[in-house]
């Protein structure tokens, strides 16, 4: 396993922030999180501009350069180059490299695989985008997610061999603890009766907001590729770096329009978060000045105030038009090659259809409110049902989650300093107003954009609602940071954060075993990942470069397919979603197959006759067939196809080599060796 690319990156990132400290006048705390921002930008436009690789090789020369440029004339002892949340962002980030490069975890989890996994092993393997990437062929997702995320996992091991799922989640982890280090923010080293608990109040936040209940704790929070969490986080990143700004008083303008397009660019349905952190930015910045704003006329320090405002916003809007204009590129190309293209409707027309419905129904176009009123009432109160009993948080459900981000709010207000309390009230207020915002956000999305199974279910509101609570918790305890001190003056926000982090730690300890967390995850939690990644490996070894494979596992409700689609990258696996009713294909490879006469009920049967197999194999262009796991079913309906008569596959997995040329697709066993 190569660990000097992690090296070489973690080593770069460092010249970053020594440059932006030094010669850029930037706050220690904050240089982590305006690296890191830059970096996925930087990478973001290059995967846009399709030369991610060469962008690449010129950030870490320029990163390079920059960082000789920061260590020349650097005096041996410089105390003004290092504060708490700089050395907590690098502790927690050495501590965390060594430990995932010892434990190496794997995707696990159904949406690392179907996408978060997926798409970062495909711009790895390939130096490509994702949507663009001629192994994202049997896709559909290309242009539905934004890339920040994956570019930023492709950064952590740019000058690797391969893909290491430890490294991804290093790179993820990464940004976490620079968000925590802007959080801790001016706090100084005599502050520690500070800073620590506001450290480690950040540090179980990712925990607190997304584990809700003792049998649904197996959650590797800091070695997971979602973007669920860096969404909500990030966001309140951005906040708290424009807090920190204003309390040190140091320069860093220009990085407040860089951290919120970051923020802009990780998740696509968490777009409205980074929006509601651009407008509590703003908001300060208008009300109550800028960072060292010295007094003058009225109107030029309005005109100062509204010219930073609008380049806060350039940041995410570049960033959206940026994506938008690709995705729609990417769009169309997929549709000119015969994919399904663009399915949903735009979030303009989202916007316009759920407003319509929830305030004037007469407004909307013919035959809308009939297709859509009756699902948007019942998502409607099966939210506010789940709004005050659906169990969330350690908290408990949305209701007492709020609450508990109010009281935090409150203390920082109560406990702020004169001069910052109006402050505190603005941004609370906001911010809770923003979460019902957003959550009229997340009913338009289950009314008008999933399906209708889905929306019954409210399938994934917990994922929909954490990013926001996150996000107003972490924005609340950075403005608690800022009005905690050392000082005697001042204990009692101390107190509060003392309190704080100390009802979480009780909270976290008592709802999650240390086997499930971070600290020793169960190995056989990853043990199905691991055997099926070494029936991948053997594949691999056995099959040319340009294989594509059909895929057999009786009794799959898809999670195979997908971890499979995934441990196989570079050689593709054929399409479980293939359909053409007019030869009867209804499923190509992935899922439960047999003949229609023996369809079990199973939800992923596939009714094929003999006759359509042999027809489907032969037109998709499949090369090999992979015969995980087999059953009576598939033996009696395609047995006479298969060389052995499927006798390697009632012992395991069995590999086959597909000859189409023949009038009937005839299946020849391939001698491999799995190392299970």
């Amino acid at each position: 396993m190569q660990y000097f690319d992690v090296v070489i990156s973690f080593a770069a990132l460092a010249l970053l922030c020594l440059f932006l400290v030094r010669r850029c006048g930037l706050h220690p705390s904050l240089a982590p999180l305006a690296a890191l921002c830059g970096t996925m930008l930087w990478f973001c436009a290059g995967g846009m501009l399709g030369i991610l690789r060469p962008m690449g090789w010129a950030y870490f020369v320029l990163a390079a350069g920059l960082g000789v440029w920061g260590l020349a004339g650097l005096r041996r002892q410089r105390r003004d180059l290092v504060s708490p949340g700089l050395c907590l962002f690098f502790g927690l980030g050495a501590v965390f490299l060594v430990y995932l490069a010892v434990r190496q975890p794997v995707v696990s989890v159904w949406d690392e695989m179907s996408f978060w996994g997926t798409a970062a092993k495909i711009t790895k393997l390939d130096d490509t985008l994702y949507t663009t990437s001629a192994l994202s062929g049997i896709w559909e997702w290309t242009a539905t997610q934004k890339p920040g995320m994956i570019v930023l996992g492709y950064w952590m091991q740019f000058f690797g061999a391969g893909f290491a799922a430890w490294k991804l989640y290093l790179a993820y982890d990464l940004l976490l603890f620079a968000c925590f280090a802007a959080i801790v923010g001016a706090l100084e080293w005599r502050g520690w009766k500070a800073w620590v608990p506001v450290a480690l109040a950040a540090f179980l936040s990712p925990w607190f907001f997304t584990v809700y209940q003792r049998e649904t704790t197996l959650r590797p929070v800091y070695m997971d590729s979602y973007g669920d969490i860096p969404a909500g986080v990030l966001a309140a990143g951005a906040v708290a770096f424009w807090l920190c700004l204003r309390r040190s008083g140091r320069r860093g303008l220009w990085g407040v329009p860089v951290v919120l397009a970051a923020a802009a660019m990780v998740k696509d349905n968490t777009l409205p978060i980074a929006l509601m952190a651009l407008g509590l930015v703003a908001a300060d910045a208008l009300l109550f000045g800028l960072p060292g704003e010295e007094p003058a006329n009225k109107p030029k320090q309005y005109a100062r105030r509204l010219g930073f405002c609008v380049l806060a916003a350039s940041g995410p809007a570049i960033a959206y038009v940026s994506w938008s204009l690709h995705a729609a590129a990417a769009v169309a190309a997929r549709a000119a090659t015969g994919g399904m293209g663009s399915t949903s409707l735009s979030l303009g027309t989202v916007l316009r259809y759920g407003f319509g419905t929830l305030l004037a129904p007469g407004s909307l176009p013919a035959g809308v409110a009939d297709q859509y009123g009756a699902k948007f009432a019942q998502v409607a109160a099966d939210m506010k049902s789940a709004f005050f009993s659906a169990s969330l948080t350690m908290a408990g459900p949305c209701v007492t989650a709020l609450a508990l981000i109010v009281c935090v709010f409150g203390a920082a207000v109560l406990f702020g300093r004169r001069g910052s309390r109006l402050r505190a009230a603005v941004l609370g207020a906001c911010t809770v107003a923003g979460f019902f915002a957003y959550y009229l956000v997340i009913l338009f999305s289950y009314v008008f954009i999933f399906k209708d199974f889905q929306a019954a279910g409210l399938d994934s509101y917990n994922r929909y609602i954490y990013p926001y609570l996150l996000f107003a918790f972490l924005v609340g305890l950075a403005l608690l940071a800022d009005a905690a001190d050392a000082s005697r003056r001042f204990a009692p926000a101390n107190g509060a954060v003392l309190a704080l982090s100390g009802v979480m730690l009780w909270r976290f300890s008592s709802l999650l075993l240390p086997q499930f967390t971070v600290l020793g995850y169960p190995e056989p939690y990853f043990e199905q990942q691991k055997q099926s990644a070494a029936v991948a490996d053997a594949v691999i070894a056995s099959v040319p470069e340009n294989a594509r494979v059909f895929y057999v596992y009786q009794g799959d409700n898809g999670e195979h397919w997908f971890a499979q689609s995934y441990n196989l990258l570079p050689v593709l696996l054929d399409s479980s979603g293939t359909v053409d009713e007019e030869k009867g294909w209804s499923g190509g490879g992935g899922g439960t197959f047999g003949l229609p006469e023996l369809a079990n009920g199973d939800l992923y049967y596939h009714a094929y006759t003999v006759e359509q197999l042999s027809s489907y194999l032969a037109e998709s262009g499949c090369t090999h067939m992979l015969v995980e796991q087999s059953d009576d079913i598939f033996a009696e309906s395609y047995g006479e196809l298969f060389s052995d008569g499927l006798a390697a596959a009632e012992d395991g997995p069995a590999l086959y080599a597909v000859d189409a040329s023949g009038d009937a697709a005839r299946m020849t066993l391939v001698e491999w060796e799995v190392q299970l």
